[in-house]
């Protein structure tokens, strides 16, 4: 029986121990990342037959199980994810909204101060020194745009950067995981469960999912891990890498794709991209999304500024006549759209765009694919399409855009237009000469020194082709209208040949035009009155271009034609301000998702200080109780052999 009672000291001594080993376990790794809870399993050991029933035998340890809860975990990488996402995106829209500023300044001050400068040509066109403080204008101007263009490829190059170190770090994890799943099998099968190693892999997964959004599948003991619709990183103890190559679209921008499976280099045409729908979440789903939904849209739009303020600009100018008598030329030079072949095209196109209007240039960039009949022009941050011709056509205007495909183009075959994104770099002077503003008109209106009357003639407007002709208006009170010396075309297109009577309502005024220059006629005039259109001899003491030209500052071109250039900037920059206020909301919501899900992961697996205390103190008590249990046994021996003796 003292024996019976030994042996039953003894198990119970182990199970304390066991308490105490597995509580010290708890409280040293209490902030140990990733350390889940451990709770010893007690059983009563099977019971010996007797006469008098069953005797008990003590009590075994069965095993130390983790405290854990599925469902909770994969709430917080869910969350782990979206979380980083969040922050991610927050982070670089912070960055670019900081660049971009005030609305009222930086290049909206540029742009208004250009235009306060060619208000000084006009009123004094000869002057010099208003031309040099022009072209000073002109050229801070150009350095604001092109230090723009810096910043936004800089933001560029970021996001690359940035992906290829997210990829190193999901490679790293993606292969701690595989090489888990082999160890937690081989541990598994002497029966009990590798706690440690079951933490490790849930840590892996977790610092996984704050990289990329991933799906986990528990089968036969092992995680495999998906992104996307199924696309496997890791299935049993198999390791599927990614990297981070040139896009086949956009060369300075990156793509991921898979690795070979063993590891060799691949051609074009074997590397596997992974969509970037596929890609959500974490770290790498918010570079991708700063980068679509942000970054590109913003570059097009201010490029698109900058492109519709030089093609404003060089259309007036070149409508008047220089300083030195001649036509004007072209101010300023945006480039030209930028376009990129698929580099996994099979056929030999290539693809040409301009602009329909520079004025009003498109805000968006576009894919242009073929079907093998069709040409569709698609939003490349949205992927919906805009506009389309079919074969065998090989032009269309779409969207503003004028596009031309010379050479065959397969089915399947793309390509990339950005219209605007090489205006920000290009933007520069194309002529920096002060004598370069065409400030003065090519044709000039007067009134005849003998006029009776008290109408006058505005300046004249001419546009694209004009001819610089001799115009005068008779009034004939007597036919109650003008007469022209030259064929003249009114308002509603009505054309009235040379010496012909043109009605004249002095509380309407009139406007005529004839090859391509017109000038409007206002008040009462006299019988006789006279008004002279002729062409400028020089272009020293007329601003009346430049006037024009300092106009231009309230055109609406852009945006359809409901924003001005300055406006428009301002949109621009309020839109990203507004984002990035979004973002720093969803941001901290967040982030207090995450806490909360951490918080409950935490409830169930994390270590109470406290309660461990208190598991210490009966464990102790324990140890010592069974203690007194063997040494009770022991004394009973002896009192046994006593006996005998």
């Amino acid at each position: 029986m003292s024996n019976n009672i030994f042996n039953i000291g003894v198990s119970g001594l182990n199970a304390a121990q066991w308490g105490l080993t597995t509580t010290g376990q708890n409280i040293s790794n209490a902030a140990t990342p990733g350390y889940s809870l451990e709770k010893v399993s007690y059983q009563e050991a099977s019971g010996q037959y007797t006469g008098s029933g069953f005797l008990g035998n003590g009590v075994q340890t069965a095993t130390v199980t983790r405290s854990y809860s599925q469902y909770l975990t994969t709430q917080l990488n869910n969350t782990t994810s979206t979380s980083s996402a969040a922050s991610t995106y927050y982070s670089l829209i912070s960055q670019l909204n900081n660049l971009v500023g005030d609305p009222t300044k930086g290049i909206s001050a540029g742009i208004s101060s250009y235009f306060t400068g060619m208000q000084s040509v006009a009123s004094s066109p000869s002057s010099t020194s208003a031309r040099q403080v022009l072209v000073s204008s002109a050229q801070t101007l150009a350095d604001q745009i092109t230090t723009a263009g810096t910043q936004y490829n800089q933001l560029r190059q970021s996001v690359n950067t940035q992906l290829t170190s997210a990829v190193t770090q999901i490679n790293g994890y993606t292969q701690q995981i595989a090489d888990l799943n082999k160890q937690i099998n081989i541990a598994s099968a002497q029966g009990q469960p590798p706690n440690q190693l079951l933490d490790q892999r849930d840590l892996a997964v977790q610092n996984l999912s704050s990289m990329v959004g991933v799906q986990v599948v528990q089968t036969d003991g092992n995680y495999n891990v998906y992104i996307g619709n199924g696309q496997p990183l890791v299935v049993g103890g198999k390791q599927y890498g990614l990297q981070a190559v040139t896009s086949a679209s956009d060369p300075s921008e990156l793509a991921i794709a898979f690795k070979s499976s063993d590891g060799s280099a691949q051609t074009l045409a074997q590397t596997q991209y992974v969509s970037e729908s596929a890609l959500s979440g974490g770290v790498v789903g918010g570079l991708l999304d700063f980068r679509s939904q942000t970054l590109d849209p913003a570059q097009a739009q201010l490029g698109a500024i900058a492109t519709s303020f030089a093609a404003q600009l060089n259309q007036q100018n070149e409508l008047g006549v220089d300083l030195t008598g001649n036509k004007g030329g072209a101010l300023f030079t945006a480039g030209s759209p930028t376009i990129y072949a698929n580099a996994r095209n099979t056929g030999t196109a290539d693809v040409g765009a301009s602009f329909a209007d520079g004025t009003q240039p498109t805000t968006g960039d576009y894919t242009l694919s073929f079907d093998g009949s069709k040409y569709t022009l698609a939003d490349r941050a949205t992927g919906t399409a805009v506009g389309s011709f079919s074969s065998p056509a090989t032009s269309g205007t779409i969207n503003g855009l004028k596009i031309s495909v010379t050479g065959a183009m397969n089915a399947g075959d793309s390509f990339t237009i950005l219209p605007t994104r090489a205006a920000l770099d290009n933007f520069a002077l194309s002529n920096s000469s002060p004598s370069a503003v065409a400030a003065a008109s090519p044709v000039l209106t007067s009134a005849a020194t003998g006029n009776a009357g008290t109408a006058s003639i505005s300046s004249a407007k001419v546009v694209a082709g004009y001819t610089a002709s001799a115009i005068k208006l008779t009034y004939d009170s007597a036919a109650g209208g003008f007469t022209s010396n030259v064929d003249v075309t009114l308002p509603d297109s009505t054309v009235v040949t040379a010496g012909q009577t043109i009605p004249y309502d002095s509380s309407k005024g009139l406007t005529v035009t004839s090859n391509g220059v017109s000038a409007t006629l206002t008040g009462k005039p006299a019988d006789k009155d006279a008004f002279n259109v002729t062409p400028n001899a020089g272009g020293t003491s007329d601003g009346s271009n430049a006037l024009a030209m300092s106009n231009l500052i309230t055109a609406k071109s852009m945006n359809g034609g409901t924003d001005t250039l300055t406006s428009s900037y301002a949109n621009y920059v309020n839109q990203i301000g507004n984002d990035t206020n979004q973002l720093k909301s969803a941001s901290t919501a967040q982030t207090a998702l995450l806490n909360q899900a951490t918080s409950a992961q935490q409830a169930v697996s994390g270590v109470n200080l406290n309660e461990e205390a208190a598991n210490l103190m009966q464990y102790q008590q324990l140890y010592q109780a069974n203690s007194k249990v063997i040494q009770t046994a022991s004394s009973l021996f002896q009192t046994l052999l006593g006996i005998f003796n």
